[in-house]
């Protein structure tokens, strides 16, 4: 009996570890392995080496959809300033605000091809919205979905808009274990609503802030489905590194290529995220 209360909290995470196990690490495992070899629908695998890491290397679409992937960053300030900004708004308990929260919660439960076709619409060169306002303003239509970077940045709107309801609701869940004594206290200082937030406010979400900008930069790093809906008939050096990595796989059935390009990924991921937790905890603390 005292050995299973002893063990009753694995015995609870059990279950997660057994998925982990399935469905992530040993997954993970093959495609280290399959990275190494000349694997596709031909044959069973052929070990090759650093064969398709050199072609990756050597590869100018695959430096090109690398690139692509670190622009996408340029969207996590944005998405952060705007969650933020309205979290700061919102918090206060009050059915008008309630509703204006279910609101902006809305882009995130919007399935995104949904979300995409919505805004091929608005997006559209001979069609749609925003050009027909630009015409209105007496300005030349824009290629949003063909013209590179405009396309890029026609994606970055997308995800920005389906990303800051769900940032803006973890920022609101910060604000609330806040103590209301500082802000009190620095409101008998006579400290403004600016300064409030400067000095007090932003300073106690510190941690929050790191989470979310780790969380939605690796996000943005591996994106995928936002350029699959929105822009799928441009050039491959137009999109991302998981776009190449899809196309690898799923069309030229390159699985160690595929393989090779996704375990870059990850590394990349996963040092990315290293140096953001780095970075900013060592900007806080100076």
């Amino acid at each position: 009996m005292s050995l299973l209360k002893s063990n009753k909290g694995f015995l609870f995470v059990f279950p997660a570890l057994i998925f982990l196990l399935l469905f992530a690490f040993i997954p993970f495992v093959r495609i280290v392995i399959y990275s190494f070899m000349d694997y596709n629908l031909m044959n069973d695998g052929n070990f090759i080496g650093l064969s398709n890491y050199s072609r990756l290397f050597q590869d100018h679409v695959f430096w090109m959809t690398l690139l692509n992937s670190f622009l996408f960053i340029l969207a996590t300030p944005v998405i952060i300033i705007i969650s933020l900004t309205l979290a700061l708004f919102l918090r206060d308990a009050s059915a008008r605000n309630s509703f204006l929260r279910s609101i902006y919660f809305f882009p995130v439960i919007t399935p995104v091809v949904i979300a995409g076709i919505i805004w091929r619409w608005i997006l559209s060169e001979d069609y749609g919205i925003m050009n027909y306002l630009l015409s209105l303003l007496g300005m030349e239509n824009v290629q949003w979905l063909t013209l590179y970077p405009v396309n890029l940045f026609s994606v970055m709107l997308l995800t920005v808009w389906r990303g800051f309801g769900y940032y803006m609701m973890i920022f609101l869940a910060g604000l609330m274990i806040i103590p209301k004594e500082l802000e009190e206290s620095a409101l008998l200082d006579g400290a403004g609503p600016l300064r409030r937030v400067i000095d007090i406010i932003i300073p106690q979400l510190k941690p929050v802030i790191i989470f979310v900008f780790v969380i939605s930069s690796s996000a943005a790093i591996k994106i995928f489905t936002e350029i699959y809906i929105l822009i799928p008939g441009t050039p491959m050096g137009n999109k991302s590194i998981v776009s190449f990595l899809f196309r690898e796989a799923f069309e030229r059935f390159e699985f160690g290529l595929s393989s090779a390009a996704g375990v870059i990924l990850f590394l990349i991921s996963l040092g990315f995220a290293f140096m953001n937790i780095r970075f900013l905890e060592k900007k806080w603390d100076t």
